[in-house]
């Protein structure tokens, strides 16, 4: 009875993975069709469960959903997703086929590029561009060389260019205090 009962129990968690390993293949489908928004959809319900899947699996998940918020354009997104899989295949070798590997490789590259510049001529950002979020004031970031706030909204101007004077605040001079007749003062002009 107690036997009966533990393989039971045993052939429902194997099933519970399975049903997890099959919605990872499913998007992995809807992926390879060029229906980027099926496989997000997908992947999106299974982020709950991910910790039913494989270390391997994990990469794979990370791998097909930053590829597929790049395909879709939502490239902050893909750019965690990725950064996520390039991390996971770190710690389980070989999790990411060669050309997927290099694949992620070479599209985090590009995403990373507006966050870490593309040069190190040391030069500094034109008008009205951005190389880093840092470039940009308070509530905005740097998008594809230009600053744009959250609601995602350009900017006119980065942070990096200089403030009108009227911004500046003038500097505190100090006070002149006048000088009062003292009373006695006042008795002898009379």
């Amino acid at each position: 009875m107690v036997r009966t009962g533990l393989a039971a129990l045993l052939l429902l968690a194997a099933v519970g993975c399975a049903t997890y390993r099959d919605d990872l293949d499913r998007a992995r489908l809807h992926y390879e069709a060029n229906e980027y928004d099926k496989a997000l959809v997908l992947l999106e319900v299974l982020e709950r469960d991910i910790d039913s899947l494989s270390e391997a699996e994990r990469a794979q998940y990370a791998y097909f959903r930053g590829m597929s918020h790049f395909r879709l354009e939502q490239k902050r997104d893909a750019r965690h997703w990725l950064g996520n899989a390039a991390a996971r295949e770190l710690t389980a070798q070989g999790s990411l086929t060669t050309d997927a590997k290099s694949r992620a490789d070479d599209t985090l590259t590009k995403l990373n590029a507006p966050y870490f510049g593309e040069s190190s001529g040391g030069e500094e950002p034109r008008a009205g561009r951005c190389k880093t979020d840092l470039d940009c004031k308070k509530g905005h970031y740097c998008e594809a060389g230009a600053c744009t706030s959250s609601s995602g909204d350009a900017e006119e101007s980065s942070a990096t260019e200089p403030k009108p004077d009227s911004w500046k605040v003038p500097s505190a001079a100090p006070k002149k205090a006048a000088k009062k007749k003292k009373p006695a003062d006042d008795e002898e002009a009379e």
